[in-house]
């Protein structure tokens, strides 16, 4: 009796032991599964964020829907250029880090299937510099293809001897994510008006290709004490190779006063919206790291040499798309003038531009977006 006493005893409290010891264990589980979530979210948004459009209106005498999303990349995607090759979304951008940095990407790429979801490759499309460069500080490139299929990188960098000025560089692939194989030259290169940087191609209808940059005069400023100017210049180049210069080039537009110290970032595209062609060049003023800096266009009717007409308004600016934005820049157009990217940063103690997308709409002289 006494065995069977003491096991009536105790049994209540067994089962209240194996209870407790149930509970830690599910609750530890829970935990174990919460923390492989949380990781897993943590590592999906660091490599890519997805952004449907968050503004969209119907731009005026158009079928058109209009919108911006963003940021489809939340780290540092500055001064993005796109192109579309075979139902896929390539995006190319400066640099990580605005300074020269350990184990520095030179050429940053992003990916997407759908222009909403992007995912960074980690690649750099551009292991090596033209030895005509430090090989650091690269910038704002852009990729076209030629009619045999290759691939034209251009990119400007900081020059090997005049350390003060970028130049525009060119290389080369035949795969769009590349390795770029940099030409030994650079293939424009005005050091005594301050360089060059961002460089832009474009085809016409007509088949011409053309270079578009900007003359890089601010990069004299401290030199001089006086604001120089940037202007923003067309340079055809050969149809063969996408770089080699044909004849002079053209200046299309220059800073004003209301610009600030600069014009940059030129991106040209062709529009056939209304009864005539009309060359919208897109462009951005100030300085990135203020709320000044905007995306502003110009347009032409007259031809791809100009006189361009500025718009009264800028197309992007501090506070739009309900104050998400901030020092919207660098836009890039894509083939078929509808399909934009541009880089927005955040004034959270240091500025991080990210990488936003949109869809425009050209009436006549007028973008919506």
């Amino acid at each position: 009796m006494e065995t069977e006493k003491g096991f009536i005893e105790q049994e209540p409290a067994s089962r209240r032991r194996r209870l407790w010891r149930w509970i830690a264990y599910a609750c530890g589980t829970l935990l174990a599964v919460a923390l492989v979530l949380g990781l897993a979210l943590h590592f999906t948004l660091s490599r890519r964020s997805q952004a449907p459009p968050v503004t969209t209106s119907k731009s005026p005498g158009s079928v058109v829907d209009t919108w911006v999303g963003g940021p489809v990349v939340a780290t540092n995607f500055a001064d993005p250029a796109m192109i579309e090759v075979d139902g896929i979304y390539y995006a190319f951008a400066t640099n990580k880090y605005v300074n020269s940095h350990p184990g520095q990407v030179n050429i940053q790429i992003a990916v997407s299937t759908d222009f909403s979801t992007w995912n960074l490759t980690g690649l750099d499309a551009l292991p090596h510099v033209g030895n005509w460069s430090t090989g650091t500080y690269v910038w704002a490139p852009d990729v076209v293809r030629l009619d045999d299929g290759t691939f034209v990188m251009y990119y400007s960098a900081r020059h090997a001897v005049k350390l003060k000025h970028h130049c525009v560089g060119v290389a080369t692939s035949k795969n769009i994510t590349g390795p770029y194989i940099p030409q030994a030259q650079p293939v424009v290169c005005p050091l005594s008006a301050g360089g060059a940087i961002d460089p832009d191609g474009f085809q016409d209808a007509d088949g011409t290709r053309y270079l578009i940059y900007k003359v890089d005069g601010n990069s004299l400023n401290n030199i001089t004490g006086t604001h120089n100017p940037t202007p923003l210049m067309l340079q055809q180049v050969s149809n063969d190779d996408g770089f080699t210069l044909i004849g002079g080039p053209t200046q299309l537009l220059d800073r004003t006063k209301a610009d600030g110290p600069l014009v940059e970032a030129p991106s040209l595209m062709r529009s056939t919206s209304g009864s005539s062609p009309v060359y919208v060049l897109f462009f951005s003023s100030n300085v990135f790291t203020t709320f000044h800096y905007d995306v502003s266009y110009a347009t032409s009717t007259t031809g791809i040499k100009g006189p361009y007409t500025r718009s009264a308004q800028p197309l992007l600016r501090t506070g739009d798309d309900s104050g998400r934005l901030f020092g919207p820049g660098g836009l890039d157009v894509g083939h078929g003038g509808q399909k934009v990217v541009f880089h927005s940063g955040y004034d959270g103690g240091s500025i991080v531009r990210q990488l936003w997308t949109g869809e425009i709409a050209v009436v006549n002289t007028t973008v919506y977006i």
